[in-house]
């Protein structure tokens, strides 16, 4: 959406947001709805996955999966950063390292991709098909480390599926990335997920701070690596989180750790249905928060019902995919109405948005 212009770009959000939600979003609500805009439009993306493929270097053109858009500039990262890692690129393949075809799954580099923390010091990861050309990826990391890289990593990825994601095969330079939100350090690794636009979800945390603070227990489900537990910890009595991917759930516990938060935030690793049907954990206290920030999928009609049945008094939902929030909110009716609603635009120039919900337990529940 570069072409449209950033304010026409925040009213069609909101207008499509509210067309989205004029069945569940309370009459009270409706006139004081907005979207929150970007602390930045443009450059704002802390990380980006460039396809290698055919000698090109950039994106995918939309709904045409074979079609790759060679880049020579790029507007959703800092200017300055996108000509350093096109030069590692173009060194690597100077080194004899040969392009992945995406059509014959055919070839060796597949993507390089490039994260960055709030004061541009970034990571970069070669994710490649084979593990081969050791020598050659040797002098290609030591490029990326000389061109101001903190971080290195070597993915392998030998499925025909497209990830950009990896077994790690070597790093060079320091073993994570530090990321600063409000004032917490938390580590990232190659592979595990964080927010793309650190800044916009400050603003996400700073929203939903007031329906947290003063809880006996903040519950924090798909915690990724610990991220809103540790940041909203200060205004809790307790945290306990819970995150699937092994991955995350070692760097929470590193980053509970490095923020000297051991006893005061516990984070768990377990399927979040799993979870809460065996233990039943958030039927706690009247004192429980709910938070969860569940991927694109959504929470899904069984989280849903199981919230239903043992949720607390408030669920905070934030969400990377309206719809499919809005289809959880639906079925959440059941028990639950929604108190409070707000958009973020965490991802200016595309068509996606941040949103946050406020859900409270009916009195009859």
């Amino acid at each position: 959406m570069q072409d449209i212009a950033y304010s026409d770009q925040l009213s069609a959000k909101r207008s499509a947001l509210q067309q989205l939600w004029a069945d569940t979003l309370p009459a009270s609500l409706q006139d004081g709805y907005t979207v929150l805009p970007a602390p930045a439009p443009f450059g704002y993306r802390l990380r980006m996955d460039y396809v290698c493929s055919d000698d090109r270097f950039g994106l995918r053109v939309r709904k045409r999966f074979y079609a790759i858009v060679d880049l020579h500039e790029c507007h959703l990262i800092p200017r300055s950063l996108f000509p350093v890692l096109r030069d590692v690129y173009a060194g690597a393949r100077e080194q004899g390292i040969p392009d992945y075809n995406v059509y014959h799954n055919t070839g060796f580099l597949r993507y390089l991709v490039a994260r960055r923390n709030v004061r541009d010091e970034w990571l970069l990861s070669f994710v490649t098909a084979e593990q081969a050309y050791a020598e050659q990826m040797a002098v290609a990391a030591q490029t990326a480390l000389e061109a101001g890289a903190a971080s290195v990593w070597w993915l392998l990825n030998p499925r025909h599926a497209d990830l950009s994601f990896g077994e790690p095969v070597a790093h060079w330079g320091a073993e994570y990335l530090p990321q600063y939100v409000l004032g917490r350090t938390l580590h990232m690794g190659p592979n595990t997920f964080f927010q793309n636009n650190v800044e916009g979800f400050e603003q996400i945390l700073r929203y939903i701070t007031p329906y947290v603070a003063g809880a006996e227990r903040l519950i924090d489900l798909y915690a990724g690596v610990g991220t809103i537990g540790i940041c909203l910890a200060e205004h809790v009595k307790q945290v306990f989180a819970a995150e699937l991917n092994d991955e995350s759930v070692a760097l929470a516990q590193h980053n509970i750790r490095l923020n000297a938060l051991e006893g005061r935030v516990v984070v768990v690793q377990a399927d979040v249905a799993n979870l809460l049907q065996a233990n039943r954990i958030v039927q706690g206290s009247a004192g429980d928060v709910l938070v969860v920030d569940p991927p694109r999928a959504g929470l899904g009609p069984d989280v849903c019902a199981l919230l239903n049945d043992y949720g607390p008094q408030r669920i905070v939902y934030v969400s990377c995919n309206a719809l499919t929030q809005h289809i959880d909110c639906q079925l959440l009716q059941t028990r639950y109405e929604l108190v409070a609603a707000q958009g973020f635009d965490l991802f200016p120039q595309t068509y996606h948005c941040e949103h946050v919900v406020i859900l409270e337990r009916r009195a009859d529940a």
